[in-house]
């Protein structure tokens, strides 16, 4: 029974020791792997932060283009709105002229229908 004993002491012993040996040899390649798994994150990190400002820059050069061709277009709706206000004083004014011309031709034919009826 010793003997058995003996024998699954040994195999448990040195399964731990190689385990413990396997452990000691892996474990800088295990931080290495970990290192190089941690620059992978943080170069990707960048990579995106990268894609990202490009992506808003397009956005805001997009924003700067729409917003000068609004510009643009209200520029010429307001001279257009400009432009027939214009004209319709200009309209207004004329019928003020022809109104004044004809309150003068009804005060003198007023003048003279009192002077027909007075003499």
């Amino acid at each position: 029974m010793t003997n058995y004993i003996d024998i699954i002491a040994a195999i448990v012993g040195s399964g731990g020791v190689s385990g413990y040996v396997a452990h000691f040899f892996t474990r800088k390649k295990y931080l290495v792997e970990v290192k190089q798994a941690a620059e992978n994150v943080e170069t990707t990190a960048i990579e995106n932060d990268v894609k990202l400002s490009n992506h808003y820059r397009d956005i805001l050069d997009d924003l700067q283009a729409r917003y000068e061709k609004r510009a643009q277009e209200f520029e010429k709706s307001m001279q257009k709105k400009i432009q027939i206000l214009e004209a319709e004083i200009s309209m207004k004014d004329r019928k003020i002229r022809l109104l004044e011309t004809e309150i003068k031709d009804l005060k003198k034919q007023l003048k003279r229908r009192n002077g027909k009826t007075t003499a």
